[in-house]
């Protein structure tokens, strides 16, 4: 037999709230999550779902059953968090339009990927993922928008001019995640 009990006492999860404000800091989190949670931290949150319709704090909760994952993100998918079922870890955490907090340096959602660069020169285009990551590796992600993809990547390899975009997403990965998953040298690691 299965069960689950209702929560009653929801204190808890109306404390549990994303912050859109929050800095972003690779290697620890973002929105007020960290890489030191894990899912028993959204366990009474994603329970309480499941019996209630509307929960204040924003929070939405679906299984990925290809991967073996729990993707817990805002409504407007300000912040989106991916948790590894069979670890339950946090493997990401991203930021998308409409999150307010930055890097240290400033750079947040909205800024100008040519400022970005002039600003940190650590950050670089990585061809292997496509992605805009800092060297070494720091768990910081910047993606290109897709149709910007092939011309950014035709650029960086000629050594034209890149195009400029605003940044669009933002995300962190765990960096334990990431030696797994990309420590064959598509990533350079400290």
């Amino acid at each position: 037999m299965k069960g689950r009990k209702r929560i009653e006492n929801t204190e808890f999860i109306e404390f549990f709230k994303p912050d859109l404000f929050a800095g972003i800091k690779p290697n620890f989190g973002l929105g007020g999550f960290n890489f030191n949670q894990n899912i028993k931290d959204f366990e009474q949150i994603w329970t309480f779902s499941y019996f209630e319709k509307e929960i204040k704090n924003n929070l939405n909760f679906k299984l990925d059953e290809k991967y073996f994952f729990l993707n817990v993100r805002t409504e407007n998918r300000e912040i989106e968090i991916d948790i590894d079922l069979f670890t339950g870890k946090l493997s990401s955490i991203s930021c998308g339009k409409g999150y307010r907090g930055k890097l240290d340096n400033g750079i947040g959602i909205g800024s100008s990927i040519k400022e970005a660069l002039k600003i940190d020169n650590r950050l670089g285009f990585n061809p292997d993922t496509d992605w805009i990551v800092r060297t070494p590796f720091d768990g910081l992600i910047i993606y290109v928008p897709h149709k910007l993809q092939m011309k950014y990547m035709d650029n960086v390899v000629s050594g034209t001019e890149i195009p400029d975009f605003r940044i669009e997403r933002i995300e962190l990965i765990d960096i334990e995640y990431a030696k797994k998953f990309y420590g064959d040298g598509e990533l350079i690691f400290e």
